[in-house]
């Protein structure tokens, strides 16, 4: 039987398969077809599939993986069933998305099911939409396959904020890539017998600095097939081990899940960074990496924010808060992402309360919240600060259509334009659309105009999922209340041709 009843159709009873279900809705109305016509192609009643879409019936594997197809959804349906069941089967053990807001799990490996991609029972991955085969793809002075021809390979660690497991802030020397390589191709081998030393851990460490630069700096496509190709490895080898190697194996299996989620979002596949990100937490906790936890649950904020899930963006928010209440940076980091979805949710008192805090909070963490939350260090600290208050009052601006908060959003967006680096090319762009947005918010299309129109050409070679977002709310912004106007018709016919 491919429908499971889960007895969730129940008056007052949950829905577990919600996610599941708000995935599978929209990705039939991306593809234009009705419920009844869903079903007919998997061979289903149009009930069947209602019932799926509200959360009150769990399919199989089977199911799941034919509506993927059927859908053309690229993998992103079946990470939303392995989210789902993954959520099922831990229920209030962990943090969940329905706006829970208890402290990680702390069990143990046993928990661990399939990761996201895989297809069935064998064990066998899946190549998921909009992916490039990273067989041959070079890789740092020589072929190989799954290792990046990537620039910034660290000579040592820690290096870009990332701290070796076994190692911590002591430090300790990364091969080079000519030794490296081997290594890692070893590693990747399932023919090969399981194990890891410390050579494996310093490869796997400066495989991850450099993705992570790739991501922040080019946004480089290849990069996610990289990440997950060393992802499953690590996850396929993790459990045969003990000790120190095993632990970690799974910190740097919640950094890999981090980056393969922050890099599916950036591609507009939130279901599949949803699930990356459920098994990174499980990994981060597990292993007891507090600023892991904290990050990754950030991220998950960020994507209920994006899916315009108010309530479970506060939930991991404030699950932030929970995973330790005596850290300092933990708090800044929640009371930002309490911001953001207060301002979703058009709260605006609850949200200028937590900017206000999040701003205090930081000018007053001390030496052990910047050694565990590096990057609320210096110029890096500012951008978070100034990026999440300009995103939280110009969503604020948008709903009310307060100007004078727009105003405010242009200066904060600002501010945190001035302290990015200039490599940074991605956020630069996703900043400076914001700003232009902020302008139309304020009343202002001829600041708007002179701010975006110089970087649409770079935005089309940068198409990310948020840039789009941006784009299409500065064009409908902009189009709704000055449509007459030449220089705003041009530049909605401009965006029509190809960014969006």
């Amino acid at each position: 039987m491919d429908v499971v009843d889960t007895r969730a159709d129940a008056p007052g009873a949950p829905a577990p398969w919600a996610g599941f279900g708000h995935q599978l809705r929209r990705w039939r109305q991306r593809a234009g077809l009705t419920q009844a016509q869903v079903g007919a192609r998997v061979g289903y009643d149009h009930s069947a599939i209602s019932k799926l879409e509200g959360g009150r019936r769990e399919p199989s594997p089977r199911l799941a993986r034919h509506l993927d197809e059927v859908l053309g959804a690229g993998g992103e349906l079946l990470a939303a069933y392995t989210a789902s069941r993954h959520e099922e089967t831990d229920g209030a053990a962990g943090v969940t998305g329905g706006g829970g807001s208890g402290p990680p799990p702390r069990n143990g490996g046993s928990r661990f099911g399939p990761l996201p991609g895989d297809i069935g029972e064998t064990g066998d991955t899946k190549d998921t939409r909009g992916l490039e085969d990273a067989e041959g793809a070079g890789g740092v002075g020589t072929s190989g396959p799954g290792f990046p021809d990537l620039p910034g390979w660290p000579v040592r660690l820690p290096s870009n904020g990332l701290e070796c497991p076994l190692h911590d802030d002591e430090g300790c020397t990364v091969p080079a890539p000519a030794d490296a390589l081997p290594v890692y191709l070893a590693f990747r081998d399932p023919g090969l017998p399981s194990g890891a030393g410390s050579d494996t851990v310093h490869v796997l460490c400066g495989l991850l600095v450099t993705c992570w630069r790739a991501a922040v700096e080019r946004a480089a496509p290849e990069t996610i097939t990289v990440v997950e190709q060393a992802l499953h490895a690590i996850a396929r080898r993790t459990e045969s081990l003990a000790g120190p190697y095993r632990r970690a194996l799974r910190r740097l299996a919640a950094g890999y899940a981090q980056l393969a989620g922050e890099l599916r979002m950036e591609h507009g596949q939130n279901g599949m960074a949803m699930a990356w990100l459920h098994r990174g937490l499980d990994w981060a906790a597990v292993s007891g990496d507090i600023a892991s936890c904290a990050a990754i649950l950030h991220d998950m904020s960020t994507v209920a924010r994006l899916e315009y899930d108010t309530s479970s963006a506060l939930g991991y928010a404030r699950a932030i808060r929970a995973a330790d209440p005596g850290r300092r940076w933990t708090a800044v980091v929640a009371d930002l992402c309490e911001a953001r979805a207060h301002a979703l949710g058009g709260d605006a008192l609850e949200s200028r309360r937590h900017l206000a805090r999040a701003r205090t909070g930081l000018s007053r963490l001390g030496e052990r919240d910047l050694a565990e939350a590096p990057w609320l260090c210096g110029a890096r600290g500012e951008v978070y600060l100034e990026s999440g208050t300009g995103g939280a009052l110009r969503d604020l601006a948008a709903l009310t259509a307060d100007r004078s908060v727009a105003r405010l959003a242009a200066e904060a967006t600002e501010r945190s334009l001035g302290s990015l680096a200039e490599r940074m090319r991605p956020a630069r762009l996703l900043f400076t659309l914001r700003l232009a947005d902020c302008h139309a918010c304020a009343g202002d299309p001829e600041a708007a105009l002179a701010v975006a129109v110089p970087v649409l050409a770079e935005a089309a070679t940068v198409p990310t999922a948020l840039i789009g977002r941006e784009l299409r709310g500065l064009r409908s912004r902009l189009a709704a209340r000055w449509s007459g106007r030449p220089d705003v018709r041009d530049f909605a016919e401009h965006l029509g041709r190809g960014l969006l």
